[in-house]
């Protein structure tokens, strides 16, 4: 160090370090930063684990409520009570599974997918079961007329202005639920989305069309035309409740935006505007669903209350009608995160009877379940 002289004060400069004093603040810097990294490397682990966490439960509580909405619902027609009479005029409804009987219906895994409905069974992840939801949606039109005579016959006034076309489905239910009727809008074209009248008639170009005028009696159409039961040309009252079908089925799916991440599906009805056809599409409802395991509690003795839980391939539900004893419906699902979150191997366990997962692939999981009790079936 050197001292410049002729100041009251004296400046030391310092002209370097040791090899010693070097080595020591290396050391010093690398401990720093060490312990700087390694908050770092636990501050973003646990960012990543809390931000999965959050999207899986987010995504549970949105699918479970979701599906247990629609379920609770299947069966709807706008009675307390199932009708009396049900007037199916659509010809060879059952040839559709959207168009079919009952209101709620599930698939099994174990049975295979050649059981489920050909729009999506190709689609459905292994070991994951489906369940189809068929009901009333009010069109929120009020009716004014329906006329079965004359010229006019098979046309149901309303109203107010609608946008249906051409092809779609529609349910009519009398106020005192004595009678119920399935019926595709016939006319008129609509194009302008101004129609005051919705039509049911035969002879033009819905499809797959329907089988008579009439939408009274206990009745069917296979798809030849050939009707089972007796119709009746008799007008609904004006106090009728009129609804669009709706028809969906929920199944467990790899994602459109990553094959690699599952993810619940909706396949539902629509109706293509063009060929006056209805048809279905599937759109991605959540993502991380792994697998989706249904139950059905079944009431054998009409009180109410189920007595036993079953699956859909139970021999029980080989006779269709049978579907409609259901009471409850027992839904779980596994859920996944989308990224892997533990840097070690997680051991889980069977799932509804499914061997688990090694856990090797280090994504986070988590099971839920709900009951659902059913109002309309």
């Amino acid at each position: 160090m050197k001292q410049i002289r002729g100041s009251r004060f004296s400046v030391l400069h310092q002209t370097g370090l040791t090899l010693v004093e070097l080595i020591v603040s290396i050391a010093i810097s690398l401990t720093i930063m060490s312990g700087v990294v390694q908050v770092l490397v636990v501050s973003k682990s646990n960012f990543v684990t809390e931000r999965e966490l959050a999207t899986l439960q987010e995504n549970a509580r949105f699918a479970l409520k979701f599906m247990s909405d629609e379920i609770r619902l299947a069966g709807y027609n706008g009675c307390s009570s199932r009708p009396y009479q049900v007037a199916k005029d659509i010809k060879g409804h059952t040839g559709y599974w959207y168009l079919n009987d009952p209101g709620l219906q599930g698939y099994e895994y174990d049975a295979g997918t050649s059981t489920f409905p050909t729009d999506f069974r190709s689609d459905v992840r292994a070991n994951t079961d489906a369940v189809v939801v068929r009901r009333g949606k009010p069109a929120n039109l009020r009716m004014t007329a329906h006329s079965m005579s004359g010229g006019t016959a098979g046309t149901i006034t309303v109203s107010a202005a609608h946008s249906y076309q051409r092809g779609q489905v529609f349910l009519i239910a009398k106020s005192d639920c004595a009678q119920l009727g399935m019926f595709q809008m016939s006319g008129p074209a609509n194009a302008s989305n101004a129609a005051t009248t919705i039509e049911h008639k035969t002879g033009v170009t819905a499809v797959p069309g329907n089988g008579t005028v009439n939408l009274h009696g206990s009745y069917s159409y296979n798809a030849a035309g050939t009707i089972t039961g007796t119709s009746a040309a008799t007008a609904y009252p004006i106090t009728s409740l009129l609804m669009e079908m709706v028809s969906e089925a929920f199944y467990v799916g790899n994602s459109t935006t990553d094959s690699t991440v599952p993810a619940l599906f909706r396949e539902r009805m629509l109706v293509n505007a063009a060929t006056y056809t209805p048809y279905t599409a599937a759109e991605e409802l959540v993502q991380g669903i792994e697998n989706m395991q249904v139950l059905y509690g079944y009431d054998a003795d009409n009180n109410g209350l189920a007595d036993r839980y079953m699956k859909a391939n139970d021999s029980t539900f080989a006779t269709a009608t049978n579907w409609n004893n259901v009471v409850s419906v027992r839904l779980t699902v596994r859920m996944r995160s989308i990224y892997p979150v533990y840097n070690k191997a997680m051991s889980y366990g069977t799932f509804e009877g499914i061997s688990g997962t090694s856990g090797s692939d280090a994504y986070m999981r988590q099971t839920l379940s709900t009951t659902i009790m059913m109002r309309n079936n």
